[in-house]
């Protein structure tokens, strides 16, 4: 069986990723998690305040300090996702490498080119109408890459 993930997030120093959303799609069940911050906000350097909050404004429109999962618990979720699956398919090298650290499964990433557009998000996190919603993401690559190929 295959699954389609799509990850949002914010960067820290160093390039580090976390992650703000988590959603997967198999053509039958969801997986939707936002992730709480793993700290506050006033404790991230002024350059980083300034990026998250233009993606908070301009790309996924969820706020650094929504959410209702632990950070700590996504590897758990990750290894309890992957284990029903034979593969994993993600947009993206960056995301593809991101989630190989914390799954034993073949992840196969979708060329990045073309980009997925704003749209209106399919859950209720996103501070605006236009965004790049992760569950919307993970619904649309399901459609276009997993069902025109079958």
């Amino acid at each position: 069986m295959k699954l389609i993930l799509d990850v949002q997030g914010f960067k820290l120093e160093k390039n580090k990723f976390i992650v703000k959303e988590l959603a997967g799609f198999d053509g039958f069940r969801i997986c939707h998690y936002i992730f709480k911050a793993p700290f506050p906000f006033d404790h991230l350097s002024p350059d980083l305040q300034r990026q998250a909050h233009w993606l908070t404004e301009n790309h996924h429109c969820i706020a650094w300090d929504a959410g209702f999962t632990p950070q700590h618990l996504f590897c758990k979720i990750m290894m309890d996702l992957s284990n029903s699956y034979d593969i994993i398919y993600i947009k993206g090298l960056e995301k593809a490498n991101y989630i190989r650290q914390f799954i034993n499964k073949p992840v196969v990433e979708f060329d990045e080119q073309p980009t997925l557009r704003m749209s209106h998000p399919k859950c209720v996190n996103h501070s605006k109408t236009q965004c790049i919603c992760a569950l919307s993401n993970v619904f649309y690559l399901y459609e276009h890459f997993i069902m025109t190929f079958q």
